[in-house]
């Protein structure tokens, strides 16, 4: 009897699904440097205790910027005390400021230019696996945001496709955790075209996160309901989860400038969750508006 209930009990671990998990992104910036120490544990601890379990580390490197050593050990010690707040650690990789510029690139050049970013990913993954050590980490984060407009064309979706599988089977061979992506849409492709490419995309090993579009407000709510119910249509959701906007984008994309949303306004918007259990990410810390320490917007 007492061997059969533990066959049970074993049959049921293998068969639960992971445990979705409730995040907040943060964007490095080189000006957060100059933020208050001491501000920052205060930030985390607040985190942690509106609900979050997950910091997602947008990147760790952007282009030229928190590149040199000492802005390395400054990130490295904002990433420790928000291991010690009690959150867990998704971090991102290397970002290129110039990456939907250069996605634009003819197919002939766009396979040498995508190599080169899985490149500088490596080359960061194995530097913050040094530096947090594989205990701290509970996932990686690819920078590189995919839209609902490039990966239309069949040979650059090919390239992105094919490198994607081998760059989370690089990633997961240094580290076994799983490696998310987020994409967007805004219109481009019809809602069942849109699910395919994030089908597509986790098909290769890689966690999508969907941005549900409300703070960059480029298609109404009914529009977005029915791109966020392609991607999110239980039983098999193609999407691992949303990504819920608490800002309202207040300049065009070339020069992205956004405002955080009052406290009456964002609450509610907290309060959302992923569709079939799936995970739950909320942008950004630093339009978080219960934050008793803030970051410069």
């Amino acid at each position: 009897m007492r061997r059969a209930a533990l066959l049970l009990t074993m049959l049921l671990a293998l068969a639960a699904p992971a445990q979705a998990m409730t995040a907040l992104f943060y964007q490095p910036q080189t000006r957060d440097l100059s933020q208050p120490a001491e501000n920052w544990p205060r930030l985390f601890a607040t985190t942690r205790q509106l609900g979050f379990d997950t910091l997602v580390v947008q990147w760790t490197r952007y282009g030229n910027g928190l590149a040199t050593p000492a802005q390395q050990d400054w990130l490295a010690a904002r990433l420790i005390e928000a291991r010690a707040a009690g959150l867990q650690l998704v971090v991102g990789l290397a970002a290129d400021p110039d990456f939907f510029a250069r996605q634009q690139a003819p197919v002939q050049e766009l396979g040498s230019y995508l190599a080169t970013l899985r490149r500088n990913d490596l080359q960061a993954a194995r530097s913050w696996l040094q530096r947090l050590g594989p205990d701290a980490i509970a996932g990686w984060y690819l920078p590189s945001e995919l839209d609902d407009a490039r990966w239309r064309d069949p040979a650059a979706r090919k390239l992105l496709l094919d490198g994607l599988g081998q760059h989370v089977g690089e990633l997961r061979k240094l580290l076994p955790r799983p490696v998310y992506i987020s994409s967007f849409f805004v219109g481009n492709m019809a809602p069942a075209q849109y699910r395919g490419l994030v089908a597509d995309v986790a098909a290769r090993g890689a966690h999508v996160w969907v941005h549900d579009g409300r703070g960059v407000g480029k298609l109404n709510a009914a529009e977005r309901a029915l791109y966020l119910k392609a991607v999110g249509d239980c039983p098999n959701p193609a999407a691992a989860g949303v990504v819920y906007e608490l800002f309202r984008q207040t300049a065009p994309d070339e020069a992205f400038k956004a405002e955080r949303l009052p406290l009456a306004t964002a609450r509610p918007l907290l309060q959302q969750r992923a569709p079939c259990g799936g995970d739950s990410v909320f942008f950004s810390l630093r339009y978080l508006p219960q934050a008793g320490e803030r970051i410069d917007e």
